[in-house]
């Protein structure tokens, strides 16, 4: 028999409804002014200085921050483990995890290329002038990209797709929620941007809940971010 990771039996009590509901309005409030301002024309171009101090350093302190609120703020103990998600804990089952991550990862590769293909749709500006481009801004940028793929996994196919589904009764509700947050997120990129997004949130949502663990899409999430910054 396959050995069972070994949860608490004192799983994090569910949180109050105001909790999910505060993360989704602050996220709907940061969307909305992201799209209204990138409506009223280019931003202006800020004085040249290192993408760790202006982007890297913001995204990480984002990236944790809404990892810590979800798993750690209004809790009497972490829900990490819990959100993570359990299941088998075998080599076997380690192995087929890292596998369908990385499978997950040339999913998602493919979904780009197959897009630019269909679309014409080059790199955008916005996503241009975030990759790094000196080797302390690559080695900065793999932690931002691990960070950035653990949080959002945890934050949008754990979280939220768990909470919006307890407050409707309805996993679809979680389901769909959670993508279309996730596209609104990466609003800034634009319309045919937030579909992608849309798309690829919903494949992440069915592979987590398949396996019942964040791990193949932390993966695969995690192999796409660093493969866009240090493969140019």
């Amino acid at each position: 028999m396959h050995a069972e990771c070994e949860l608490d039996a004192r799983r994090p009590a569910p949180v109050p409804a105001w909790h999910p509901l505060l993360l989704v309005g602050l996220m709907l409030a940061v969307s909305v002014t992201g799209l209204f301002l990138r409506e009223q024309g280019p931003m202006p171009v800020l004085a040249r200085s290192s993408r760790i101090s202006q982007t890297y350093v913001p995204m990480l302190v984002v990236s944790w921050g809404l990892f810590l609120y979800v798993c750690r703020v209004g809790r009497s103990r972490s829900a990490f483990r819990d959100l993570l998600g359990a299941g088998d804990c075998s080599a076997r089952a380690a192995l087929w995890n890292a596998f369908l991550g990385l499978a997950v990862g040339a999913a998602l590769v493919l979904g780009e290329l197959g897009w630019q293909l269909a679309a014409g749709d080059a790199r955008n500006a916005h996503v241009a002038a975030l990759l790094p481009v000196t080797a302390v801004e690559r080695a900065v940028w793999c932690a931002v990209a691990l960070s950035t793929a653990l949080s959002e996994e945890v934050v949008y196919r754990g979280y939220l797709a768990r909470e919006l589904a307890r407050l409707s009764g309805r996993p679809a509700v979680g389901l769909v929620g959670q993508a279309v947050l996730f596209a609104l997120a990466h609003g800034e990129q634009g319309s045919a941007a937030m579909l992608r997004f849309f798309v690829y949130a919903v494949g992440l949502a069915l592979v987590a809940t398949a396996r019942r663990s964040l791990v193949p899409g932390i993966i695969g999430h995690a192999s796409v971010n660093l493969l866009a910054g240090l493969v140019r």
